[in-house]
């Protein structure tokens, strides 16, 4: 599973420490991060560093058969959403 190494999110619910702590994360059609929630209660396990569990992003030239092959990721803030850093499109 390709691993998170660092999240923007400071304010979402799995984030502490600008990085994620939910066992696996969905980026969605356009690259975004699916599991992004924000609410007052944080949420995950400490031990837990992240993961990329699906990519829906079929034209990131990372996703195989909807499965990430990046190395690692990154997560950066986009116009109030997560959105997926090491997406590069697809030639």
């Amino acid at each position: 599973m390709t691993g998170i190494i660092e999240c923007g999110m400071s304010n979402c619910v799995y984030n502490k420490n600008r990085l994620c702590h939910t066992p696996a994360i969905t980026v969605s059609a356009h690259a975004e991060c699916g599991t992004y929630s924000h609410a007052s209660a944080k949420g995950g396990f400490e031990e837990v560093n992240g993961g990329v569990g699906a990519c829906l992003t079929s034209d990131c030239r990372f996703n195989h058969q909807l499965e990430c092959s990046a190395p690692e990721i990154s997560v950066v803030a986009h116009d109030r959403h997560a959105d997926c850093r090491t997406f590069e499109c697809r030639e």
